[in-house]
């Protein structure tokens, strides 16, 4: 019991700390934020590498580092900077790049699967979390941006609270055996409070914070139970050993990395 309550301390202080420096490095002007999503992704992306090793696989992670910061970087210069042509060039010599690279290995017998390994992980930390940028540039977006980490972080905290003192009934247990249905719905009426706590922000109707609460908590879990599965398959409990009480970078942005986009995409909706 003692160390459940030292374990929800310490995510609660990570949390606590983590909501502030988001607010620092979002709302300093002149600030480069996606120097720190690419920090974030490279990291991320250096721990799914070593989840992939485990099963013996060794997929390259400097190819891998090359397409997740063309996911990002283009998505910082999207359309300002460069024209769709010569993206095109970019990303046409990256990925034939990464194909002749596959030339020099020692085992040709895992190619196939180390490089679909490459191309998803990059897609996983580059392409889905470069929405974090796209939803920054929207209007308000910082507060877009504030809010959707705020949603995301309190299904977490909502679950894993309801979950420890109420949760008997299993959800996937084969993949997580310590998820529950209870702590589930703990998490959607977390996000749904927080997203009427963020009314303000978000300037949206009754229905609308409603079914954005809860699809984003619904999203956010389905994240968290992927990167469970890619564990499971593994053997390993956690991605890493970097963020206190939660893990690694894959553990604390999991939920994130599902809920970007998927945002963005309903803010989008909204606001048309």
């Amino acid at each position: 019991m003692e160390e459940k309550s030292n374990n929800f301390l310490t995510r609660t202080i990570t949390i606590i700390i983590g909501v502030f420096l988001a607010f620092l490095t979002i709302f300093w002007k002149g600030f480069p934020f996606f120097i720190i999503v690419i920090i974030i992704a490279l990291l991320g992306l250096k721990e799914l590498y070593s989840i992939a090793h485990k099963r013996g696989y060794r997929p390259s992670y400097i190819l891998a580092s090359m397409l997740t910061l063309y996911f990002i970087v283009i998505t910082v210069y999207d359309i300002h900077c460069f024209n769709y042509y010569i993206e095109n060039i970019i990303i046409t010599f990256i990925i034939i790049i990464t194909f002749i690279f596959q030339l020099f290995k020692k085992d040709y017998s895992k190619i196939l699967a180390e490089l679909s390994i490459t191309i998803f992980g990059s897609i996983y930390l580059g392409y889905l979390l470069s929405f974090i940028l796209k939803i920054k540039d929207l209007p308000n977006g910082n507060y877009y941006l504030i809010s959707l980490l705020i949603i995301t972080w309190v299904n977490d905290t909502g679950a894993y609270i309801i979950g420890t003192k109420f949760g008997k009934n299993k959800i996937f247990p084969k993949i997580s055996p310590k998820k529950t249905i209870e702590g589930s719905i703990g998490g959607i009426i977390f996000s749904i409070a927080g997203t009427f706590a963020l009314k303000n922000w978000l300037n949206i109707n009754f229905n609308e914070l409603l079914s954005l609460g809860l699809i984003i908590a619904i999203i956010a879990q389905m994240g968290d139970l992927f990167e469970s599965a890619l564990k499971r398959g593994s053997g390993i409990k956690d991605s890493g050993t970097l963020i206190p009480g939660h893990g690694g970078i894959l553990d604390s942005l999991d939920s994130l990395i599902f809920t970007a986009p998927v945002f963005y995409y309903c803010i989008i909706f909204l606001l048309d």
